[in-house]
């Protein structure tokens, strides 16, 4: 820039800047750089929700209940448990839901007894503790509840003694997979002691 006063036209040229000190900030600003924009990074990811799983956000609860979870009551047994859960894996899947949202969200489905039950499990365990559980235990601890034993007994018996009943296969290879899912061609056959 160059400069001009009243008293004297001629402008005078502004003085060089000192090459030290351009040297020193240009030194500077390479280091500072990188650390500037990693913190940018790290505050645009949490204010999305980032949780560094490779931009991957999870979902929002709307998305979720926008690929219509189903509602569990508790009723049913083992069948209407199993088709619950395949339901919600599915809308995990579509949603994208993250598997710490897992529980959360599949715990808002619950009514009646089945909300029941989550609420003591929430009392027992204190609320991040039950929603921080992983999928595998959440859905143990809802075979164990809501799968009794003698109705398992029973599905297990039905397994191992399944057979067509004249010539409807697609009713018997239903039944099949889904007395199957539930775990039983995994078990032994029960036998009476003769």
């Amino acid at each position: 820039m160059v400069r001009t006063s009243r008293q004297n036209p001629t402008p005078k040229p502004s003085p060089e800047p000192n090459p030290d000190i351009a040297t020193i900030i240009a030194q500077q600003l390479q280091n500072i750089i990188p650390q500037i924009v990693t913190q940018v990074t790290a505050n645009v990811n949490n204010a999305n929700g980032g949780n560094g799983n490779g931009g991957n956000n999870g979902c929002s609860y709307k998305t979720f209940t926008a690929c219509n979870p189903k509602e569990f009551d508790g009723k049913g047994g083992a069948v209407a448990l199993t088709r619950w859960i395949e339901k919600m894996e599915s809308v995990f899947d579509n949603s994208g839901c993250t598997a710490n949202q897992r529980v959360r969200y599949a715990a808002s489905c619950f009514v009646n007894k089945a909300l029941t039950w989550w609420n003591t499990q929430v009392q027992a365990r204190g609320r991040e503790a039950a929603i921080g559980m992983s999928w595998n235990d959440f859905k143990a601890l809802l075979v164990e509840e809501f799968c009794p034993s003698n109705e398992m007994e029973k599905l297990e018996n039905e397994f191992w003694n399944h057979t067509m009943v004249g010539a409807n296969h697609v009713a018997y290879t239903d039944r099949f997979h889904e007395l199957a899912k539930l775990g039983m061609a995994n078990s032994e056959p029960t036998r009476n002691p003769t």
